[in-house]
């Protein structure tokens, strides 16, 4: 069998035609596909990172915010801010007198130097709000007016089961172990409360 130089041109021609289409359809389809896959991923790979970061934002906000109301609780006493304290004259520290009432201040801009003073000049044992109420009998509601506008409660306390503890000369230099008075019922936290020697602006009997 022969072939002209006519009839081989158009077998080449024709060969470059087919497998130019068959590279070509090959061109559109996986090319295309490919393409969705990587943008799939990029994607997912975008909303991944937007979520990270979301997370870290909101971790990064709550860090602030404790931050934030830790700086306000320790800072009371700037700024105008108020704040609760207490001072347990129950539980001093050695060589401190104990006492059987715990002081209580009110919306007070000197808690701190309030607390300061229960540790140096007492020895007790302050704290940030409210007196406990365990144990309580009654109190006393001071009525002297504060320069900032708080009020003060004393609190008196059954100390019994602290003496059955610690015994009753467990003072300072062996002496009392609660300085006077030691009352144990409401009639004796009223007379103390009445008493112009003890609250000379006067004071008003409180339960809690």
């Amino acid at each position: 069998m022969t072939f002209s130089a006519r009839g081989l041109a158009r077998t080449r021609e024709a060969t470059r035609a087919v497998a130019h289409g068959i590279a070509s359809r090959e061109g559109w389809r996986w090319p295309a596909a490919n393409g969705l896959l990587y943008s799939s991923r990029v994607r997912h790979r975008h909303a991944a990172r937007v979520l990270a970061l979301l997370v870290l934002l909101a971790a990064s906000a709550t860090a602030a915010c404790n931050a934030i109301t830790s700086v306000i609780v320790s800072g009371a006493d700037y700024g105008g801010a108020s704040a609760d304290a207490h001072c347990d004259r129950r539980y001093v520290a050695d060589g401190g007198q104990a006492s059987a009432f715990c002081q209580e201040v009110v919306a007070t801009i000197a808690a701190s130097q309030f607390s300061d003073d229960c540790r140096n000049k007492f020895r007790a044992t302050p704290g940030a709000g409210l007196c406990p109420r365990a144990r309580i009998i009654a109190g006393c509601k001071l009525d002297k007016k504060s320069d900032d506008g708080s009020e003060v409660w004393d609190w008196y306390y059954d100390v019994s089961d602290l003496l059955a503890e610690a015994g009753t000369d467990a003072g300072p230099d062996g002496g009392p172990t609660f300085a006077s008075p030691v009352p144990t019922d409401v009639t004796a936290v009223a007379a103390l409360c009445a008493d112009r020697t003890r609250y000379a602006d006067g004071a008003e009997m409180a339960f809690p």
